[in-house]
């Protein structure tokens, strides 16, 4: 049996993690579910500091968290309206091929969660994924995440939106 690993989220320093996310977003077992990489380092670079960090796992940064409020009209857009208005849309990747399968992302995800908790800042939390992502459905059920809606997106086909109300939130 594998040792349980110390999974922590890590401020995420621009000068050092985007060179590090650039790559990680260029592995196979990323673009494959993130898309275009460029597109996804854009926005990393534009991200508020407060809506992303590193994941670490015993000291060494192995993937990313980010985070945002996203506005009705791109819900709506999407075909997602209809959610709460204290959403946060949340995305993660696992950028270190190696800590794939580990249980990782669920145990991130609640790290997250337990942020969120403690500083009142989101009484729903939404994960979006292809419905072809089962390792991200799975990791998203062990965390409590359900089906919102399923959607099609022109660049990810199928999708679905999965949601969580933070525990011991009040919504809006």
């Amino acid at each position: 049996m594998t040792p349980a690993l110390d999974i922590s989220l890590q401020t995420f320093d621009p000068v050092s993690d985007l060179p590090r996310l650039r790559r990680w977003l260029q592995q196979p077992h990323v673009t494959r579910w993130w898309g275009d990489p460029e597109e996804a380092w854009n926005d990393a670079q534009h991200r508020a500091p407060e809506n992303h960090v590193l994941i670490t796992a015993g000291g060494e940064p192995i993937g990313y968290l980010c985070w945002e409020t996203p506005p009705p009209n791109d819900l709506a857009a999407a075909g997602l309206a209809g959610l709460p208005d204290a959403l946060v849309d949340a995305d993660i990747l696992l950028g270190e091929p190696a800590y794939l399968g580990r249980g990782i992302g669920p145990r991130a995800g609640q790290l997250l969660l337990e942020r969120f908790q403690q500083s009142g800042t989101a009484s729903t939390v939404g994960i979006s994924m292809s419905v072809e992502n089962r390792r991200s459905m799975r990791a998203a059920e062990k965390l409590g995440f359900r089906l919102f809606r399923q959607f099609d997106d022109p660049v990810h086909g199928r999708c679905q939106y999965m949601t969580l109300d933070v525990p011991g939130s009040t919504p809006p």
